[in-house]
């Protein structure tokens, strides 16, 4: 008796371990029709996803709102010290109440290679020709920021491209080009004023 209880606890425990291990599914179709052959995997669908970041912060002044855009390069370069240890550069699309509508580019650990009235530097839009872009330094001087011109032409091939190449000289470094990620940039805050 002991032994016929102990297999047919035996039997029991084993058809619970297979259907904890098979998800304690069965075979029949959810309408109650017949047995499926296989059972088809779930497939998890993911959008493309934007390297682009987005912030916004209210303007003390005004109460209004100034909106940012940033990507950062795909790529980091190497400088001499003190600058050493890979530097990257962040595109900035801004929307101010204060400064209007620019776009500016900031190196992480650098300094540009400008003069009183900024540099050119070189632009290029997936497999389009590069072309030169001015840039003016920062107001305050800081040697680690320029700010692009030509406004409402970047902003709509930024928005049409899905890669963009930067080139740009560096004080005691030359020229060094930044490759961005730029699909998918959501940018509706106007045409601005540059």
């Amino acid at each position: 008796m002991k032994k016929s209880i102990f297999k047919m606890g035996t039997a029991m425990a084993f058809s619970l371990v297979m259907m904890c291990a098979c998800g304690g599914t069965t075979n029949e179709n959810s309408d109650g029709g017949a047995p499926t052959d296989s059972v088809q995997p779930a497939v998890e669908v993911k959008e493309a996803e934007s390297n682009w970041e987005y912030s916004e912060y209210p303007d003390e002044m005004s109460d209004d709102t100034t909106y940012l855009a940033s990507v950062v390069s795909e790529n980091s370069v190497d400088f001499d010290f003190p600058y050493d240890g890979g530097s990257t550069l962040t595109l900035t699309v801004r929307k101010s109440p204060q400064y209007g509508s620019d776009i500016y580019i900031k190196i992480s650990k650098g300094q540009f290679n400008s003069g009183i009235y900024g540099q050119k530097i070189k632009v290029r839009f997936d497999e389009n020709k590069a072309f030169d872009v001015n840039c003016r330094t920062a107001s305050d001087g800081s040697s680690d920021l320029l700010f692009l011109t030509n406004y409402k032409k970047l902003v709509k091939q930024l928005k049409d491209a899905k890669v963009l190449k930067v080139s740009c000289e560096f004080w005691n470094e030359g020229a060094r080009t930044f490759t961005f990620n730029v699909e998918g940039l959501k940018w509706e805050h106007g045409e601005g004023k540059k």
